[in-house]
């Protein structure tokens, strides 16, 4: 059996995986994903995130990208992802690595 912490690490991994495809960046160094939650008893990832723009053309690729890597983390029966504009993302969100591959300094 897999520990919860184990698959919540896997879970961050393989959002990794998940390209926003107008920035070629995954979604974590974007800082489009705000958190990933693991739940044992459903053994359901959640997924809160935003996107660049509430008009992002690539947003439901996006979705569906999480979604079915998510799945493949071994424990992982389900994932729900939410978008929310609460937080609203803005550059200084990307990550130093995500800068980088951006060419920014």
């Amino acid at each position: 059996m897999v520990s919860d912490d184990r698959i919540h690490d896997e879970l961050a991994r393989a959002a990794r995986d998940v390209i926003d495809p107008e920035t070629g960046l995954n979604v974590m160094d974007m800082g489009l994903v705000f958190g990933i939650e693991y739940i044992p008893s459903t053994r359901t990832a959640r997924v809160e995130m935003t996107f660049t723009t509430p008009s992002c053309p690539a947003g439901s690729v996006m979705v569906r990208g999480l979604e079915q890597r998510l799945k493949l983390v071994e424990g992982i029966d389900e994932v729900r992802v939410n978008v929310t504009f609460e937080k609203r993302w803005t550059p200084e969100l990307i990550t130093a690595a995500g800068r980088v591959a951006l060419g920014w300094r």
